[in-house]
């Protein structure tokens, strides 16, 4: 009885201790801003418009920050997965990748570099068409606004888990091929959702603000092809 009473003591010390821990971890900006990150992630998904409203009034940098890095996991360890089962996939470059490695390298570093640069492309855009300069806003909008990407993962292993024999085939594969088509769309209307909240926008600007920067791009690209081209 006494060993008991004694295990039992060192039980319950434990499991103050970890409640304890607990606790404090959540006061920690750290821990705070990962599970904030997720609140975020799942009010853009069930509230997209009131949701994007907030980050653009709030910022929530570092919990975007997270989010960004969550979603990219999630795309690229998704896709990669989907790519090994046949699955259609619209990232050429995490198809072509040589090795998970490199597909853990790319979610680590690409997501949130892509996140800075775009985030500063369509703050310029904005502001040639009058819209104000809210660029820490939109850095937390556009985040916010790639959270159906955290869906990529848990999708493409339920999918392959059901799929016979692989995801090229059959009801499950079509699904899958739905999926991998309708998740970019949905990413990209709360994209120009969060542009249109972010900068008092109305619908045809957020729009127009979002394809200036590829329109721009061919502009630019083309004659500098046509000159190489002549030169070579």
């Amino acid at each position: 009885m006494e060993r008991l009473a004694l295990v039992w003591t060192h039980l319950n010390a434990v499991a103050e201790w970890l409640a304890t821990s607990w606790q404090r971890g959540r006061r920690t900006r750290f821990v705070r801003s990962f599970l904030e990150a997720w609140q975020w992630g799942i009010s853009a998904l069930v509230r997209p418009v009131p949701t994007l409203q907030r980050a653009a009034d709030e910022k929530p940098l570092l919990p975007a920050l997270w989010l960004t890095l969550l979603q990219g996991f999630s795309l690229a360890l998704g896709t990669r997965y989907a790519v090994e089962h046949e699955g259609l996939v619209l990232s050429l470059l995490i198809r072509n990748l040589p090795s998970w490695g490199w597909v853990v390298f790319y979610a680590l570093i690409f997501p949130p570099a892509l996140w800075f640069l775009k985030a500063a492309i369509l703050n310029l855009m904005a502001e040639l068409l009058g819209g104000p300069p809210r660029g820490l806003s939109l850095l937390a909008t556009t985040a916010v606004a790639c959270s159906p990407l955290l869906l990529v993962l848990p999708v493409a292993l339920l999918a392959v888990a059901l799929a016979e024999p692989n995801l090229n085939t059959g009801f499950v594969g079509h699904l899958w091929f739905i999926f991998a088509i309708g998740i970019h769309a949905w990413w990209v209307v709360l994209t120009v959702v969060a542009v249109r909240e972010t900068y008092r926008f109305t619908l045809g600007q957020a729009i127009l603000t979002i394809l200036l920067p590829s329109v721009i791009s061919v502009l630019i690209a083309f004659p500098i092809y046509l000159i190489l081209r002549t030169v070579a």
